[in-house]
């Protein structure tokens, strides 16, 4: 039988804004407030929630709806939560510029490029990121625009499906990676939008989330054989990013790679600094890159 403090335990460890998703732990063990930086971007410039408990008015509702497990024990009876929200229950992304202002969403069947602000929690957080994983001899790269990807439901879903068969099989490992290609447009001079070249291989990628890279091909060929590439550190990725002349920027993709507890080359290979895998939905696109070398 569930009792309402085992409720409590277990949301205590859902994101604090979807309520969804379990919060992201990082390489080090340290466990974060969200899931990722698609749900701890809604919180910026947001009032955070009171506890429902009568008579209290401390910030957080992270304990079902109450600020700790003390005061959910307190309240009322708990219902517990959904234990499998339909693919419309999913938290809607809200863009938010330097004033704060919500941006208008994006229609639910497309990708969606929403420029991150250089002032908003989720930029500093990707720069630090970066910032400590480019590992060069040649110097430096100064990110310069960053586009966050938001995907439709059926991509999203199939992405979320992945994830959850590869916990049910075993400890599941998400490391953020960096892949790069030739990109045949002038991506970041014009807002966020992507190109149509059959060829381009940042576009193909993010508007298809890895079901396509340059010229409209499944996969790319390597070392590892058939697969889709990227590496841990960006400084690496960078060997392989081309950019047209008519942009100022390189390009980089940020994605987030599934990887099961037992490695198995079928599936998935890490060789060093390069991680493959085989299954489109095993690597998530998250962000575009726009950044110059610093020499």
């Amino acid at each position: 039988m569930t009792t309402t403090l085992d409720t409590v335990r277990r949301n205590a460890t859902l994101c604090e804004a979807c309520g969804i998703k379990p919060k992201y732990v990082d390489p080090s063990g340290t466990q974060h407030s969200y899931c990722g930086r698609s749900c701890a971007r809604t919180g910026v410039g947001k009032a955070a929630s009171e506890c429902l408990l009568r008579g209290c008015s401390n910030p957080g509702t992270a304990f079902n709806g109450f600020c700790s497990v003390d005061h959910a024990k307190k309240g009322s009876a708990l219902s517990p939560p959904s234990a499998s929200p339909g693919p419309k229950a999913q938290l809607q992304t809200h863009n938010h510029n330097v004033a704060g202002h919500t941006k208008p969403k994006a229609p639910p069947d497309v990708v969606h490029l929403a420029e991150v602000p250089s002032s908003a929690t989720v930029w500093r957080e990707f720069v630090r990121e970066w910032n400590s994983k480019w590992l060069s001899q040649e110097g430096s790269a100064l990110v310069e625009k960053l586009y966050e990807i938001s995907y439709p439901t059926s991509i999203s879903d199939a992405q979320d499906k992945y994830l959850q068969g590869s916990q049910a099989t075993g400890q599941t490992h998400v490391l953020r990676t960096f892949h790069a290609s030739q990109c045949m447009c002038d991506m970041g001079t014009k807002g966020p939008a992507l190109c149509k070249w059959n060829s381009c291989g940042i576009c193909n990628v993010v508007g298809s989330a890895f079901r396509r890279v340059a010229f409209g091909i499944p996969y790319n060929i390597g070392r590892q054989g058939k697969g889709l590439y990227s590496s841990r550190n960006p400084a690496s990725a960078d060997t392989f990013a081309t950019s047209c002349l008519s942009s100022p920027f390189r390009i980089m993709i940020a994605c987030d790679v599934v990887l099961p507890q037992h490695l198995d080359k079928s599936t998935s290979v890490v060789a060093g600094d390069r991680v493959v895998v085989r299954v489109s939905d095993a690597i998530i696109p998250r962000f575009v890159v726009m950044y110059t070398k610093q020499t």
